[in-house]
């Protein structure tokens, strides 16, 4: 593979160092490769990278680029794996929009906190529990480093999304930097000065249209988030199921009742691979001090991080479907009659109670920089998901299986592992996820610290075509199989076939919505199909 790169666009580099600054503006090799590589492929090195430091830097850059006929890129955190924000072209502008991170204002009275997209879920998970407040859904595992831009542009669920469904779900309005420059305020936020921004269903949604949309329809620059207060009390619940129908069973039923935070079934491998990660993460202080802090009392935090370090690695013995389940509740008694309720569905599909060291340590310290030498995997990843009504899982499942199982000999003759999680998002879908481990290109493990790809190091260095292409080819034919049960998608960026599976009255109104807000289809080009 050659290692030329096209140089950067000089005059637009010294246009936008001219606007932003210089120290805004990325022209080097090593950084424009890094920003065109998510975690599923490269693209064309950007011809530059900017990092705007507020809206007004965005949507002025915005502007002088799609005045000269360049596409534009949105990027938070960096955790796509579907090409979300991966060129299609070499003359694109990648927009680093991490520079965006205040935490505008969080309001209490009306329970509501305004933050820029560049903030991670972290940070503003921290500010809000000083406060006593939360978001209903609170973040990815990833949210150490992803943004609350990435996740609102890519959809996400994890964290809280068994009781308040996925992300976008807990959004109220939005700030969007659009193809032309303007700044755009949506739901009642979007009048004049008097607007404020405490109320999403004011006309028509226009705060859903930014919602999934890959960045597709533009730049958000702020996003108004609804607030709980923060709940002081946590149970914690881990079974074990022999069968993997029931184990995906009792995921849906729990998922039903609305009463559990998280709620997620991990399959034999998974729980081999998060047997790593999870007890690492029980000798690591810090997630013990996390533990004693989160227990709603002293005495209660203290009394689970000895619990969590007793368990240890001895919980993830065994061939075992691992079901764990979070609660939150304002009192112990609530918190407690909660978890009884999902131990008595857990036993009537067949679990088996076990220590809930598991999510005891997701929730002790939810966002953890898995980012490091220590706890970084040496193999690359590669998830394929489909969401689908609960009545559509059992099914599924066995497809799935089916599938997986009759590519095993040649999954194991590449060295490639799979292992399922599945997860309850709402009262209404359950969530299947295939995550395939295998050696490949190191391009994909750049290091993300220094934010750097090394193109003369990483070209040919570990290359593995042919598992690679397994992969994929397993992969789409996943997605064949989920299209086929009707299958929603977050992370939908350039993998998965949104516009093809619309209806024809759907995909016009699609291309009318970008046509009028997007006309040289310049921002994020390709993505969502568009």
């Amino acid at each position: 593979m050659s290692t030329i790169a096209p140089a950067p666009d000089r005059t637009i580099a010294s246009d936008l160092s001219a606007l932003l600054g210089a120290d805004r503006v990325e022209t080097g090799i090593g950084k424009r490769t890094f920003f065109a590589t998510d975690l599923s492929r490269r693209g064309p090195p950007a011809a530059v990278v900017v990092r705007p430091d507020d809206a007004q830097g965005v949507a002025a850059a915005v502007k002088l680029c799609t005045d000269h006929g360049i596409a534009v890129i949105p990027r938070g955190g960096g955790f796509s794996y579907t090409g979300g924000y991966v060129p299609d072209r070499d003359d694109s502008v990648i927009f680093d929009l991490r520079g965006l991170d205040r935490i505008v204002e969080i309001n209490a009275d009306d329970m509501y906190v305004v933050v820029e997209t560049g903030c991670t879920w972290h940070r503003l998970y921290e500010a809000l529990k000083a406060k006593g407040l939360r978001t209903p859904y609170f973040g990815p595992m990833s949210g150490y480093r992803a943004t609350v831009g990435g996740a609102l542009s890519q959809g996400s669920f994890f964290l809280g999304s068994s009781q308040y469904g996925p992300v976008a779900e807990s959004v109220l309005a939005v700030e969007v930097a659009l193809a032309d420059g303007t700044l755009l305020r949506t739901g009642s936020w979007g009048g004049d000065a008097r607007a404020s921004p405490f109320y999403r269903s004011y006309g028509p949604d226009l705060t859903g249209m930014f919602l999934g949309d890959t960045g597709a329809f533009g730049f958000k620059t702020k996003a108004v988030m609804k607030l709980i207060p923060f709940p002081a009390h946590q149970g914690y619940a881990s079974f074990a199921f022999a069968d993997e129908d029931a184990g995906a069973a009792a995921v849906s039923a729990i998922a039903r009742t609305g009463i559990a935070g998280e709620c997620y079934l991990w399959d034999p491998y998974f729980v081999k691979v998060m047997a790593t990660a999870t007890t690492g993460l029980a000798e690591d202080l810090k997630i013990l001090a996390g533990v004693a802090r989160g227990g709603g009392s002293k005495a209660r935090g203290l009394f689970n991080a000895a619990r969590l370090a007793a368990a240890g690695k001895a919980v993830f013995d065994g061939d075992i479907f691992m079901l764990n389940v979070t609660v939150d509740d304002p009192t112990r008694a609530g918190a407690d009659a909660r978890i009884a309720l999902l131990k008595q569905i857990a036993a009537a599909g067949g679990g088996r109670e076990m220590p809930a060291s598991a999510p005891m340590a997701m929730r002790g310290t939810p966002f953890i920089d898995f980012n490091t030498p220590e706890r970084r995997r040496p193999q690359r990843s590669l998830p394929t998901h489909g969401l689908v009504p609960h009545s559509h899982l059992p099914a599924l499942s066995r497809e799935v299986r089916a599938l997986l199982d009759g590519r095993r000999a040649a999954m194991e003759a590449h060295g490639i592992d799979v292992g399922v999680i599945y997860f309850g998002v709402g009262a209404q879908a359950a969530c299947l996820e295939p995550v395939f481990y295998w050696d490949d290109q190191q391009y994909f493990h750049h290091d993300r610290i220094a934010e750097h790809s090394d193109l003369g190091a990483i070209d040919g260095h570990g290359a593995t075509p042919a598992a690679t292409d397994l992969v994929m080819a397993i992969r789409k034919e996943l997605v064949a199989l989920f299209t086929a049960h009707g299958s929603a998608h977050v992370q939908i960026g350039k993998s998965y076939p949104w516009l093809a599976t619309r209806s024809a009255a759907a995909v016009d109104a699609a291309k009318a919505v970008k046509a009028a807000l997007d006309p040289q289809r310049l921002v994020n080009p390709g993505s969502l199909g568009l």
